[in-house]
């Protein structure tokens, strides 16, 4: 029977320094052998998945920004392209300019920290985070592709943002507009991730279903944390890795090792899938 499985990016097929363990390098290329779709499914969006390593695994597809852009490889192709213009585009739901544009509006009147997130570029204030690691880390790997959203208006492009409530003013009033027009993800009290309604990992994995003609019963998803319990519920089987969060766990069919002790091949072994 062909299986198509998902799999998370961060803590599920790599780690924090994007390192992929051998063992699921070679997890996921027997798989494609024995003919199943292996594809991934993330919240970054897509300018922030370019990453050599993760291409020469050899992929059928991907899901990003949660589930706002769906690529696959086109007929002939052996496994997806990093350069996203050399695959075939099924979806891409930009954020409308005006609704950007109040948005944006909306959030420096409140004080809010925001990276935009595209498909090829990132917009971001960088002055306004501070020394923030995570900004550091951004702004070293986009390089030119990350540019300032000040200065830019009108010319932004962006599938969903992430932001950080560390200063915001009225964060129940700014927190109640943007719930009535965004899909919510929360991390935790301060960071927030906003997509366009409708749009999760669980709606990506249902679309890639519909077009491949597999039913959702046959599919694996393979995640770690509380962004993938849409695609978990969309599923027919939910793996969880042992470096998991508890809140994913509790949705599991099953939990294998962790990221970093080769989980991945141990639970396509146990799935007979390689």
């Amino acid at each position: 029977m062909k299986r198509i499985l998902f799999f998370d990016l961060d803590g599920t097929l790599w780690d924090h320094d994007e390192q992929i363990p051998a063992g699921t390098c070679e997890a996921i290329q027997q798989a494609r052998a024995n003919g199943h779709e292996v594809w991934i499914n993330t919240g970054r969006g897509r300018a922030f998945v370019d990453q050599p390593q993760l291409f020469d695994l050899g992929i059928d597809g991907a899901v990003t920004g949660a589930g706002t852009m769906i690529e696959a490889r086109r007929p002939g192709q052996a496994q997806l392209s990093a350069d996203w213009r050399e695959n075939r585009l099924c979806q891409y739901e930009e954020i409308p300019m005006d609704l950007a544009i109040e948005t944006i509006d909306w959030l420096k009147s409140h004080r809010i920290y925001f990276i935009l997130e595209g498909r090829d570029y990132q917009y971001c204030d960088v002055e306004t985070f501070g020394d923030d690691p995570f900004i550091r880390r951004v702004s070293q790997k986009m390089g030119d592709r990350l540019l300032p959203v000040t200065g830019n208006e009108g010319k932004w492009s962006f599938v969903k943002f992430s932001c950080e409530f560390k200063d915001v003013i009225r964060q129940d009033e700014a927190l109640e507009w943007l719930r009535s027009q965004y899909e919510v993800f929360v991390h935790n009290e301060r960071v927030m991730e906003f997509v366009p309604m409708g749009h999760t990992k669980g709606s990506g994995v249902l679309a890639v279903c519909r077009t491949l003609g597999i039913s959702p019963d046959d599919a694996v998803a393979v995640g770690d944390s509380r962004n993938d319990l849409e695609m978990f519920e969309a599923v027919g089987t939910a793996v969880v890795m042992g470096n998991g969060s508890d809140i994913a766990k509790k949705h599991a069919d099953m939990i294998t090792l962790p990221q970093d002790q080769d989980g991945v091949r141990e639970a396509l072994t146990a799935l007979k899938i390689i």
